[in-house]
């Protein structure tokens, strides 16, 4: 049972009236004091030690707030850039200059045509594919100097281009926006299974215009192009075109 400081002094005065002369009761309380002021000590030691043991021993002190769920970590890894030549040179009998790029346009899928369009800035214009797989075929078809098509075939090698000249531009050259159409295969496209059943020769053709054709490239023909388009699909592949003129005026 505990007593406060008032009880204590009655209780104390009461017995000192039929006792014998008792210490200093002064005393007695200041004792008293110190007495519970170590009890509260010892008392606030002893939650320090708990939670000194809980720093040690990983003992939790308090409640721990819910985990926060970690958010997956992105492992997809960009692939660096296809480099395209910075310069295109063209050497044509004593002329042998570069073309700057003026143009370029990427891909990540092949088996498709693609349209690529730009404004030449002069007619000396150039172009240049390159592949991811050297081993792809390329195809290029654009307007020639007569209004008719044409273009050119072959693997993709180191890069795949070529490129006009007063002689070879198209009328109208410079007056307006140019197309080129662009198809890059896989390298083992069945190419001669797919152009075996397309008949390049009409029975109305000459022998010499039918052999002329039988020497051309079967990706020349644009029924082979749509037919092997179609077996081969559109299926991942990289490959770049760039566009290569001089510069305009000014510039």
């Amino acid at each position: 049972m505990r007593h406060t400081e008032s009880e204590l002094e009655r209780l104390l005065d009461e017995r000192s009236r039929s006792a014998p002369p008792s210490p200093d009761l002064g005393a007695i309380v200041r004792r008293g004091r110190r007495i519970r002021r170590g009890r509260r000590a010892a008392s606030a030691g002893a939650a320090l030690a708990v939670a000194a043991v809980a720093l040690m021993y990983g003992l939790p002190s308090a409640p721990s707030p819910a985990p926060v769920a970690r958010q997956p970590t992105d492992t997809v890894s960009l692939q660096p850039e296809l480099p395209l030549p910075e310069t295109f040179r063209v050497k044509l009998g004593d002329k042998d200059f570069t073309l700057p790029l003026l143009h370029s346009e990427r891909y990540e899928t092949m088996g498709v045509p693609r349209t690529v369009t730009f404004s030449p800035t002069s007619k000396d214009t150039a172009h240049m594919v390159v592949c991811d797989d050297p081993r792809a075929w390329v195809v290029t078809r654009s307007s020639l100097k007569g209004g008719e098509m044409g273009g050119g075939a072959g693997r993709c090698g180191k890069g795949s281009g070529g490129h006009h000249d007063k002689l070879s531009a198209p009328e109208g050259w410079l007056e307006r926006p140019q197309k080129m159409q662009i198809w890059v295969f896989p390298a083992d496209a069945p190419i001669e299974r797919v152009a075996g059943e397309v008949k390049a020769c009409r029975p109305d053709m000459s022998e010499d215009v039918c052999a002329r054709l039988r020497e051309m490239s079967p990706l020349m023909f644009p029924e082979v192009l749509e037919r092997l388009s179609a077996e081969v699909g559109e299926r991942p592949g990289r490959w770049a075109v760039g566009i290569y003129d001089r510069a305009e005026e000014g510039e």
